[in-house]
Parts: C-alpha cells; structure tokens; sequence
C-alpha cells in the first residue's frame, strides 16, 4: 500500500496569493520532461492534454501513482521540443521514483493555475452550469474552480481532455471514486457537452 505524503497544502506555512512560496527542488530534466507535453510550468496550449499547474499536491501524485497500479495511458506527441517524439503517462511514471513523483507534485502545485483561452458555446454553457450545480458541484465547487477540493480544477481546463475524460469515466474505461463515476454515468452525451461548455466559458 502507497502512503502519499501529507497534502502540501495543509503543511506549508507561507502562502503567498494562494499558492505555496516553496516548490521541491527537482531537477530540470524532469521538469522539461513533463513540459514537453503539458507545456511550460504546466500550463498547456494543447486542447487534449491537461494543464497540472496549480493542481493540488496531493491530487497530482495520487494521479500519478494510479498509473503505476494499472490506469490505462494514451500515447501522445510531444508538444514542445522534438514533437515527432510520443511517449505515454505510463511508461513515464513506471521510470520515476516515489519521491519523485511527490517532488514533481509539489513542483507543478506551487506554479498558478492558467485558465486556458477557448472557444465555447454560450447556451451550451448555460446549461452546463445548471448540470454542474446538480450533479458536481458538490465536489468540483465554486464551479470546479477551487484547487484545494477533493477533486481536481476543471473551470479552465482544456475542453478536450475534459470531454475525453468524462467519455472515458461514462464508458468505464477509466476508474475513479465511485461517487464520481455513478454521477457520470447518469449523465447524458448532451449533459458532458454542456458541462465542457461551461468549464470552458470560465476564463
């Protein structure tokens, strides 16, 4: 059984705007590693791959780690660097060390959290926000905007990863806290259409 270290939000002493002023110290080499997909500091520019700037420490390893305990990965390209090159989250997290793993989280929960700049659908959105306050909110509050809940930031986050996601959760090709994964399900494909709308409209 993994023990995850104690969430950084909780045992940092000095905050500065919100975020923690103290990052882990991890090597370059890893950083330019996971900004080769999931852009500077974190912060992508690709509609399919997620920000993780500003994530909660804790929620980053815990992502993290469920690829190493079976969670399926995508392969990707690169998206900044050589692009031809690809590579998945898995093969990723199976070279890193359990430190390292928290060190990078705690790097990437350090940095601000950049809501992306999409294109959306004003009366889809609308709607989505009806969904969100009926089925997420109670986790994903504020409207999905707090880092610091039981769940990870979606107001801003890439609209195609998010729809991939919830596809993926719907579908049961990916596995989550099954309150979660039930409030999915009863969803309809129009109902994660609004609610990506929505989580999109918020910049």
């Amino acid at each position: 059984m993994r023990v995850l270290k104690q969430p950084f939000a909780l045992s940092c002493l000095i905050i500065i705007g919100g975020y923690c002023s103290h990052a882990a110290a991890v090597s370059d080499e890893l950083v330019k590693s996971c900004d080769a997909c999931h852009g500077t500091n974190g912060v992508s520019k690709n509609t399919n791959i997620p920000s993780i700037a500003g994530i909660a420490e804790w929620n980053l390893s815990d992502q993290m780690l469920q690829y190493l305990d079976g969670r399926p990965a995508k392969t990707v390209n690169h998206v900044l660097g050589d692009t031809s090159k690809s590579g998945n989250m898995k093969t990723v997290v199976e070279g890193l060390s359990e430190d390292q793993i928290n060190d990078l989280a705690n790097y990437y929960s350090s940095k601000p959290f950049v809501k992306a700049k999409q294109t959306f659908d004003g009366n889809k959105a609308a709607a989505g926000k009806e969904v969100h306050m009926a089925s997420c909110d109670k986790c994903h509050s504020k409207g999905g905007s707090d880092p610091f809940d039981e769940a990870s930031i979606l107001a801003g986050q890439q609209k195609g990863y998010i729809l991939r996601t919830m596809n993926e959760y719907k579908g049961g090709q990916r596995q989550g806290d099954k309150g979660m994964v039930d409030a999915i399900k009863a969803l309809s494909a129009d109902d994660i259409s609004a609610l990506v709308e929505f989580y999109a409209s918020q910049q």
